[in-house]
């Protein structure tokens, strides 16, 4: 396909109401992988977003790779069974209430160590304890979850904990999950710093590099959901190849910063009941995006 006019608006659903993902100009050419008379599936990032059909114009793209009309309206009783079945996720809560200053290897085969795990930051004006609040974000949102259909599980269920960062992918991969999710927050010397940031490894990491599409896609449609619900600044993906918990994963993994326990604002956000809950409504559409692609 080929885009159509000055300011095309990329969306990450079906909807004129739903976020804008990027705005185009006339003349970009694109994947075209679902339509209807109203939208078109394109990819873009490696991911999945529509644009109105009014906006762009056939090429020469193979029909046969092109999804039908219904198959863009609805999914079929099989398909909609296999990605029920695929719901499966592991949920992180980073760090734990007394540290393990032991060394582990960051990766397979790797001679690099670091700590097997941390208490994490404490919050810079009410001296929150990211630890603690890490579990009460997972527990919320393995609720919100399983209310819509997934099934979830958690690294750690309470603060006093002995697992190491290698332990906690290590459960992810054995566990039958389809998806690795880490919750963990920031800490920036820059207490202006605020927003949400998600982390993944790099596309020629040593490691896993075969992961980074789906990891970047999950990352990615995470970030939208979040941003979008509570209004926090995108901070963007991070990519590298230092975290132990990302490098020995085995499944596409994403770890997601929720704000900056540097910054006041971010904190009291991260203390306040209404917003916790927009933060878990924005990252399960999030992961349903992802899934749905």
């Amino acid at each position: 396909m080929i885009t159509v006019g000055d300011t095309i608006n990329v969306r990450v659903s079906p909807s004129t109401d739903a976020n804008i993902y990027a705005l185009l100009g006339g003349g970009e050419v694109l994947k075209r992988t679902g339509y209807s008379d109203e939208w078109t599936r394109v990819i873009i990032d490696n991911t999945s977003f529509y644009i109105h059909s009014d906006l762009v114009e056939i090429t020469d793209a193979p029909p046969e790779e092109e999804a039908s009309e219904d198959e863009l309206a609805t999914d079929g009783d099989a398909e909609a069974e296999k990605e029920q079945l695929a719901k499966i996720i592991v949920i992180d809560p980073a760090n734990q209430e007394n540290p393990n200053m032991s060394e582990e290897a960051i990766a397979p085969d790797s001679d690099i160590t670091k700590k097997c795990a941390t208490t994490g930051n404490v919050g810079a004006t009410f001296g929150t304890k990211e630890y603690e609040l890490n579990l009460l974000f997972a527990k919320k949102l393995k609720e919100e979850l399983e209310q819509r259909g997934y099934q979830v599980s958690l690294t750690r269920e309470d603060n006093e904990v002995d697992i190491s960062n290698q332990a906690r992918a290590l459960y992810a991969n054995s566990s039958g999950a389809t998806t690795f999710i880490r919750i963990q927050m920031n800490y920036s010397a820059n207490k202006e710093l605020s927003g949400i940031m998600a982390v993944t490894m790099t596309s020629d990491s040593p490691y896993n590099s075969g992961l980074y599409e789906q990891s970047n896609a999950l990352a990615t449609r995470i970030l939208q959901g979040a941003t979008a619900k509570t209004g926090a600044i995108n901070q963007g993906i991070y990519e590298t190849n230092d975290m132990t918990a990302i490098n020995w994963s085995t499944l596409p993994v994403a770890v997601i910063n929720l704000g900056y326990l540097s910054n006041e604002q971010d904190e009291t956000n991260l203390l306040d009941e209404g917003y916790l809950g927009l933060m878990v409504d924005g990252i399960a559409d999030g992961i349903d995006y992802f899934y749905d692609d």
